[in-house]
């Protein structure tokens, strides 16, 4: 494992030096060959995804500015080394050299895909297009950088008294920083989620909301702006109208339109049953044509309380963030038969940080994974999995990602997590273990790399499970009895799984349709035009003195014209799920089918074949329709 616990800003600098001039002799060597071999290029890119994870990677996660400075621009270095290489003319001619007749059919796979960046690069276009898209391209690197960075390094704070607090428990209180007898509520998940959840007082709730809404607005609006008119102009160069068409050709959506199809499909569906939802939800003397974005989460965490007859401060303490940890690894291990271990973490990036290995049934290790996931200053603020190593070829080294998330801190508080985080770890973990155990001979297809409407349903799987009566009973353990929940809560607690699921949802295509918006024919609209545009599908009324797309770091992050992606993957992944509906919950038997036919196959197969193989049959939206009560409208 990579010692990252005592690198220094020197120590990356060299690495970047060192990496990329053996990257050159790879890239020379292949030149060389008469017949250059596919696993000349595969070494090529595990160098390159290797130095990432050591150098890049630290951007996210560092606890030392100067190192995540640095990485940042360590990013962009290798970003362009990569660009240099894609756009060299005599590699593109030696890869279109080799002959496919006699390659195996994930062999082809991957020439098509590396033949597909040659092109992307530029190579088809004429002298001044290419020129052209090469400045593009430049200048996207730095841009993409730039926004990431400036989410990671926004300090927006909210300063709430104890009364403008009123409905949170005495333990999130606690968890608050203070400022003599005031609470500062910062834009971290745990504060955020407290507050939004519980407090009583809707003028916080709303301060806090907008406050987390218009997280580096002001410098990130206008990079946002000259990222989706440079993409655009490269989909032109291209000869397509937009991004989004662009983008999509390769994806298991094809095309905008069959988004379009998708979301005209369940959009009336979900608003007609958002209306009875508010009216069913509305409490506090609010009226449900009153309800704002601030009152949707609070107003579901009381109805989920009265449902479950339970308060929700209460529900936390079964779930210690460890004691979570542990049984959802103890239940993927039965289901899936694996073996999670704990291994040393001295090496790590951050003392709260652990590594873990995942074993096969032989106790053969697969893969190791870091958990990086209590809120620190300079920190990713969101809740994701990095690829940091495809490991080895010759599987001398494994393949190595890590959980980043946000959760509450049992060394600085008391480490309980709302329902809503629980489902956050397992559906993270679901990219984990999808990472771990996917296996094939090319790096650019081990695990989670499929195409990337796809790429959420092994994670969409996996928050089912904790909703299940028969998981429940394993992870919840109360924090002062050691009780776990008896049947009849978790009866209740999963006849609550729906509660305000269609505004939830609505919420997300409105995300969904603002991304579309700013890859579509329109890109050149106001961003606060596109804000509200995208939010009437929400049926709910919102302010216009907010604007989350300098803070939405998918737009940016590689979800461009994509995160459409997750509704996607959410149906496909409910599909899957309905085999463990249908054959058990926690079926060894489903669970080791679906590690062999999806989990294990990475991006070597294309999505629809994988999918197909395990459901035996094409996928549909029956049980996602049937999850979300929506068959009747």
């Amino acid at each position: 494992m990579f010692d990252y616990s005592a690198i220094t800003k020197i120590d990356l600098e060299n690495d970047i030096k060192n990496t990329l001039k053996v990257g050159l002799e790879q890239i020379q060597k292949i030149k060389n060959e008469d017949t250059p071999s596919l696993d000349l290029f595969d070494l090529f890119e595990r160098t390159l995804s290797d130095l990432s994870g050591r150098v890049a990677f630290m951007a996210d996660v560092s606890k030392e500015k100067d190192i995540r400075d640095y990485s940042n621009k360590a990013e962009s270095i290798i970003e362009n080394f990569l660009l240099e290489v894609t756009t060299d003319i005599e590699l593109y001619e030696k890869f279109k050299s080799i002959k496919t007749n006699t390659l195996d059919k994930e062999s082809v796979k991957y020439f098509n895909e590396v033949i597909r960046d040659f092109i992307d690069a530029g190579h088809e276009l004429d002298h001044d297009k290419k020129t052209r898209l090469i400045e593009i391209e430049k200048k996207l690197i730095d841009l993409e950088i730039d926004f990431s960075k400036n989410i990671a390094a926004d300090k927006s704070e909210v300063i709430l008294s104890k009364s403008q607090l009123k409905g949170l428990s005495i333990d999130e209180m606690n968890n608050f920083r203070k400022e003599e007898e005031n609470f500062i509520v910062t834009m971290a998940y745990p504060d955020i989620n407290a507050v939004l959840e519980n407090c009583q007082i809707r003028d916080s709730r709303e301060k806090v909301w907008k406050a987390f809404n218009n997280r580096a607005v002001l410098e990130n609006s206008p990079i946002l702006k000259e990222a989706v008119a440079l993409r655009n102009e490269k989909a032109t160069l291209f000869g397509f109208n937009t991004w989004a068409e662009y983008r999509l050709q390769y994806r298991m959506a094809k095309s905008p339109e069959n988004v379009v199809k998708m979301y005209d499909n369940l959009v009336p569906k979900l608003q007609k049953a958002a209306q009875n939802e508010k009216v069913e939800l509305a409490t506090d003397n609010i009226e449900p044509s009153d309800i704002a974005p601030w009152d949707i989460r609070y107003f579901i965490t009381k109805k989920r309380n009265k449902q479950s007859q339970v308060d929700n401060n209460e529900i936390k303490k079964y779930f210690y963030i460890h004691n979570v940890k542990e049984a959802m690894f103890s239940i993927c291990e039965d289901v899936f038969e694996i073996s999670i271990n704990q291994e040393d973490s001295r090496t790590a990036w951050h003392e709260d940080v652990e590594l873990w290995s995942i074993s096969d049934q032989n106790n053969k290790k697969m893969a190791y994974f870091y958990l990086d996931m209590y809120p620190r200053e300079g920190k990713y603020t969101h809740a994701a999995v990095f690829d940091i190593s495809p490991g080895s070829a010759d599987e001398m080294n494994l393949p190595v990602c890590s959980m980043v998330a946000n959760f509450p801190n049992p060394n600085t508080g008391n480490g309980l997590m709302t329902f809503d985080e629980v489902e956050t770890l397992f559906h993270e973990f679901g990219h984990v273990l999808h990472n771990g155990i996917g296996k094939s001979k090319f790096a650019r297809f081990l695990g989670a790399n499929v195409e990337w409407d796809f790429v959420e349903a092994p994670s969409q799987i996996m928050e089912h499970w904790v909703w299940k009566s028969e998981c429940l009973k394993r992870f919840s353990k109360h924090i002062d009895t050691g009780e776990t929940l008896d049947h009849d809560l978790c009866v209740r607690l999963n006849s609550s799984k729906n509660i305000g699921i269609s505004l939830l949802t609505l919420r997300q295509i409105s995300f969904g349709l603002a991304d579309q918006h700013l890859h579509g024919i329109n890109f050149n609209d106001s961003l606060d035009e596109i804000e509200q545009e995208s939010q009437i599908v929400t049926t709910i009324n919102y302010p216009n003195d907010t604007n989350h797309l300098g803070a939405f770091g998918h737009l940016l992050g590689g979800y461009d014209a994509a995160y459409y992606g997750y509704l996607w993957a959410d149906i496909i992944g409910d599909d899957l799920f309905s085999r463990f509906e249908d054959e058990g919950v926690l079926s060894k038997e489903v669970g080791i089918e679906y590690k062999t036919k999806i989990l294990s196959v990475g991006g070597s197969k294309g999505a629809e074949e994988m999918v197909e193989d395990f459901l035996g049959r094409k996928w549909n939206d029956e049980a996602f329709l049937n999850q979300k009560k929506l068959g009747n409208f």
